[in-house]
């Protein structure tokens, strides 16, 4: 199984979209997520056959299920969420990996670095643009999709006949 390690914030939100959704007075977690940012991981899904784990700090928030119900609303369903380890993320990526034996290739979308994620972690890591002033940056955008598909390379035909 391939995979997607997805964080939230500063990828499928940027600092552009909050702004419009203040100023349009948008309500509900349309109000902190993108849907043009889900409509690109969708393309990322769909070429590639991956299957997404939530390792953002959202898996522990009151959102987790309005997240999920709106990515599921795309046609991305959620395989799984790492657990907390000390608040390590790279930690509790390989803690996954390790328990999900099935993971042939990976790759992680976040925009941020952290000291948990060693050198195999790190060239595993699409690295979201960075933040300028709230820390969300652009976003995810159709250079990191195509970047994800050439990583973890498009589905074969045969595999979509399945």
């Amino acid at each position: 199984m391939k995979v997607i390690f997805l964080d939230v914030d500063g990828v499928l939100n940027s600092d552009e979209y909050i702004d419009r959704a203040q100023k349009q007075e948008i309500q509900g977690i349309e109000r902190h997520i993108d849907v043009e940012k889900i409509k690109l991981l969708k393309k990322a899904i769909d070429e590639t056959g991956a299957k997404v784990v939530l390792s953002s700090s959202w898996r522990f928030t009151k959102n987790e299920q309005y997240l999920k119900k709106l990515l599921e609303k795309y046609g991305i369903y959620l395989v799984g969420s790492t657990p907390l380890i000390q608040c390590e993320r790279g930690l509790e990526i390989k803690q996954w990996i390790s328990d999900n034996q099935n993971v042939e290739d990976f790759i992680i979308l976040d925009d941020e670095i952290y000291p948990s994620y060693d050198e195999k972690l790190l060239k595993k890591l699409v690295k979201i643009s960075n933040g300028n002033g709230r820390g969300l940056g652009e976003g995810l955008l159709i250079s990191d999709i195509e970047e994800i598909i050439k990583r973890l390379g498009r589905v074969k035909k045969e595999e979509l006949e399945r």
